[in-house]
Order: C-alpha cells, then sequence, then structure tokens
C-alpha cells in the first residue's frame, strides 16, 4: 500500500491511497471462499459451488463488498502509518465510480479532518470570581417576599381605591336628558377596564380615590350593541355606586403563612429558605468560576477547527431547531426562513461548542483525568432515581439499553468528563474578588 497525504487546511488532510492488484486480489479470493461456504446451488455440495457460478449469480453483491472492506480497511492502515486521527465526516472522492476489479490496483482518495494541535495555557491558577455561599437576610426577606407575591388574594379593603384595584358596585345608565334607561346590579369592575363607552382616562380618574358608600358619575357614549336600542350610539352619563372595596394584597408574612407552607413557624421557614438560597447560591457561583477558567482558556487557546466537525454540530443544532418548530405547528416556509435567519448564530454556537470539546479533551489529558466505569454506573443509577417513582420504578440497566439504543453512551461519558474538567478548573482556580451570588 502506498500513502501520499496533502495538508489542505489546518485541520484537513487529503489521503491518496493505492492498495497493490495482489493485495485485491487477496482479499477478494477470500470473499469467494467465505461464499463457497454458504452459497448452495442445487446438485454441489456446500464449499463445492464453483467460483464461476458464484461470480454469476453473486458478483455484483461480492464487489461491493469488498470494495466497503477494502476502503475501510486500508483508510484505516494510512491512518494508523501516518499518525492521523480522523474526526467528524470521511469523504471518499468519486465513491460511486470506484470499482474492484481482479488483477487491477485499488486507487482512491480520501478527505478528512483531523484533531488539532494546541498549546494550553496554565490551567491552574487561573483568576475566577469568588461569591459568598451563605444567605443574608435580605436574601430570605426578599424570597419570602416573593412567596408572599404569589400567595396574594383579592381581598376587602377599607382604603380609597387605588390603581388596579377592583371594586363591587351597582350603577346605572342615564340619557343625554338625565333619565334611568339601564341599570346594573353587583358589577365587579377594575381601574384598568373601563365600561364600555366611556372614555379610560375619565373612568379611572373618577373610581381612583372613592371609598366604599361613594358614587361616582362619567360620561358615555352608548355603544351600538346596548341594551337598549333608544340610545344607541348617543350620549349620557353612567352613575356608579360603590359598595366595597377590593385589592390584591399578599398575605402578612407571619407563622400562619409558614404554617401554610408546613413550617412550624416563622423562624422555621426563614431557615429552610436561608439553607436552600445558600446551597442555590453555591451552585451559581461555582458555575460561575468554572466559566471563567473555561472563558479563559478559550480566550487564549488557538485552536484551529476542524469544518465538519463544527457542520455536524451546526446541523444537529439546526435540526432540532426545526423540529420543535414543526412541533409547535409552524409551516415548512417559517422553518425555512427562521433556519436560513438563525444560520449565522448556529454557525457561532457550533464553533464555540467543538472549541469547548477540544479544550475539555486537552485539560482532561494533562490533568490525567478519565471517566471510569464506576462513574459511568454512578450516573446511571441517579438517572434512574431521577425517572422514576411510586408508580414506576427504573433501573440503570434499563437506562443503560436505552442510551445504547439511542448510540448516547459517547454523550454521557462526554458530559462526565466535562463535570470533571469543570470541577479541576475550579478547584485549581484563583478567587480575585467578592461578588456576591
Amino acid at each position: 500500500m502506498q500513502v501520499q497525504v496533502a495538508e489542505t487546511g489546518p485541520c484537513s488532510r487529503s489521503l491518496h491511497i493505492t492498495v497493490p492488484p495482489e493485495q485485491v486480489k487477496e482479499h477478494l479470493d477470500q470473499l469467494y471462499r467465505s461464499a463457497s461456504q454458504q452459497v448452495q446451488v442445487k446438485g454441489f455440495r456446500r464449499g463445492k459451488v464453483p467460483r464461476q457460478m458464484i461470480e454469476k449469480l453473486h458478483g455484483k453483491e461480492i464487489l461491493a463488498e469488498a470494495k466497503e472492506q477494502l476502503l475501510n480497511r486500508y483508510f484505516g492502515e494510512a491512518c494508523r502509518e501516518k499518525e492521523l486521527n480522523p474526526v467528524g465526516r470521511i469523504q471518499i472522492e468519486e465513491f460511486e465510480k470506484l470499482e474492484i476489479q481482479p488483477g487491477q490496483q485499488l486507487a482512491f482518495t480520501a478527505k478528512i479532518d483531523v484533531k488539532p494541535t494546541f498549546t494550553l495555557p496554565e490551567i491552574k491558577g487561573i483568576e475566577v470570581p469568588s461569591f459568598e455561599p451563605e444567605a443574608n437576610d435580605q436574601d430570605v426577606d426578599n424570597a419570602l417576599k416573593e412567596i408572599a407575591h404569589q400567595k396574594r388574594k383579592i381581598q376587602k379593603t377599607d382604603e380609597a381605591v387605588a390603581d388596579g384595584d377592583f371594586v363591587k358596585c351597582d350603577y346605572t345608565f342615564h340619557d343625554e336628558g338625565g333619565a334611568e334607561v339601564h341599570s346594573r346590579k353587583g358589577v365587579q369592575l377594575n381601574t384598568r377596564i373601563p365600561i364600555h363607552g366611556v372614555e379610560e382616562t375619565a373612568y379611572t380618574e373618577a373610581l381612583i380615590g372613592a371609598k366604599a358608600g361613594d358614587s361616582r358619575e362619567m360620561a358615555i357614549t352608548f355603544p351600538e350593541k346596548f341594551e337598549k336600542e333608544a340610545v344607541r350610539g348617543k350620549a349620557g352619563s353612567v352613575k356608579v355606586q360603590v359598595n366595597e372595596v377590593l385589592r390584591v394584597s399578599p398575605p402578612p408574612i407571619d407563622d400562619a403563612l409558614a404554617k401554610e407552607l408546613e413550617f412550624e413557624d416563622l423562624a422555621g421557614l426563614r431557615k429552610d429558605l436561608a439553607t436552600r438560597i445558600g446551597a442555590e447560591k453555591t451552585r451559581l457561583g461555582k458555575i460561575r468560576q468554572e466559566d471563567a477558567c473555561l472563558e479563559f482558556l478559550s480566550s487564549k487557546a488557538e485552536i484551529a477547527l476542524p469544518p465538519s466537525l463544527v457542520e455536524e454540530q451546526k446541523h444537529a443544532s439546526l435540526g432540532q431547531f426545526a423540529q420543535r418548530m414543526h412541533e409547535q405547528g409552524a409551516s415548512d416556509d417559517d422553518i425555512k426562513a427562521k433556519l436560513a435567519e438563525s444560520d449565522g448564530e448556529a454557525q457561532q454556537d457550533a464553533e464555540r461548542r467543538v472549541k469547548l470539546f477540544f479544550l475539555i479533551e486537552a485539560v482532561a489529558k494533562q490533568a490525567k483525568l478519565f471517566v471510569t466505569e464506576g462513574d459511568v454506573d454512578g450516573e446511571l443509577r441517579n438517572i434512574a432515581a431521577a425517572n422514576s417513582n411510586e408508580e414506576t420504578q427504573i433501573g440503570p440497566a434499563q437506562v443503560r439499553e436505552f442510551l445504547e439504543k439511542q448510540n448516547r453512551m459517547g454523550e454521557l461519558r462526554l458530559a462526565l468528563l466535562e463535570r470533571k474538567v469543570r470541577d479541576f478548573l475550579r478547584e485549581n482556580g484563583k478567587p480575585v474578588d467578592k461578588k456576591e451570588s
């Protein structure tokens, strides 16, 4: 076998591979001998079918199989001989036109991308933002206010109507001469939603400041669909008698609120919130430190990216985006337009992801980090537990089987390796400031 390698880009190579006639013949002979043991032809014992008959019956299929096997075999040998690490898509030039002929050499050209070579900066002592992992009183107070806000209810108040309040009222409609033409009882109004036909500003100004027992009057142009046909489209007035003022208010932050949330008292609720807020601040603080390390390495390491890997990543990302749009009912034309609009952003994101992949791999190699089968088993147990409930119990073996069928075990191992790299960088980083999470 002869191999000629040409550099066609920083991470791209072209391999011209020539397989001598005798090696092609030897491989074909092996395939025909194997076929002879399997082919059954009436009048011949197994293994005794003449090759000419096998060629006549199955020659086309055997040559096609020989082509696939020879290309794979000698491409692999060529990469090992030239110490090349192909990544991404492998392209065989004029694959369809290549033919395997006994007594003739096989010459083909493979275009590949290879792993980039680059120098990592120092991976220890990278400056990272420090953070305060403990929850302070303000953090807890804000959390309590949010809880109370989520539990707010509409309640009666003795205060005057404010913007956003509701009023329970009776009101009567009068024509331009002052005669009553219609009335409504027990209606609930909101200061921001005017009575149909009343000018919005006048309506809001009339209600705000009113108290229970007050009466307010405002001009109206009767709607075209008003109940009384005689006044439709004409001017008039509406008098509103305020019976109750209602306000959407949060409950008091007290022991009663804590008990509603199944705590003995407010102090117990505050303690629980402090613990959970502290854990979240720690989680986010660690992520920011890890991101800072990876951003630093990315900015310092000059990495030529394999074009085919970037293209595969972009294609996968846009494919997932298109699938989501399809599930949401978007038309094919809308999907096509949105994909074209998102192409540039998808390209940048793909480049970032591919660069991150090589950075993680390089850091792991330098720091001697690797994923063990114990790590994999532990993660499978975690996934199984997270997806189990009282009705359905899922075991690690089921998770493994599912991921293997989806060809996602490699994805799992890569995620575990990234986690180890992130932990290493953070633990060896240098906190330099005092920013609260």
